[in-house]
């Protein structure tokens, strides 16, 4: 499985504000420019579709991006590419009909290592870090 890379945190990127009109709340759209320019400050996880980057913009506000919302330059520049991986699903493997992607499982799948109290500490503090 190819994964793009992630973009450094503190790096500078710009931001279409044109894709992401339809997410952010109008009071919010109509203090931010044209263009978004902006530092990376922290990575977000989704519900398993994919990390998004936490960006500082020049006036300081923070918002929540992908890197489909990136410009064209931007993404020319950390030479990320638009990852489709859905596939046809056949009709047992249909959700809701909706696709489903192509998840390829990739680590360690041994109960001992899935039941290791360190490993559980450890994903425990990851993931708790979003929600405090």
């Amino acid at each position: 499985m190819e994964v793009n890379p992630l973009i450094p945190i503190g790096a500078k990127i710009i931001v279409d504000k044109s894709k992401i009109e339809k997410l952010l709340p109008n009071k919010l759209l109509d203090t931010l420019p044209k263009q978004i320019n902006g530092e990376i400050v922290d990575y977000k996880m989704t519900d398993g579709m994919g990390i998004g980057y936490v960006l500082m913009t020049e006036d300081n506000i923070k918002i929540w991006i992908f890197n489909t919302e990136l410009n064209e330059q931007t993404r020319k520049e950390y030479s990320l590419e638009e990852s489709n991986k859905y596939y046809n699903p056949q009709n047992s493997n249909l959700i809701l009909g909706k696709y489903k992607l192509a998840y390829e499982i990739n680590g360690n799948r041994n109960i001992k290592t899935i039941a290791n109290p360190i490993n559980l500490i450890n994903w425990l503090i990851f993931t708790m870090k979003d929600i405090f």
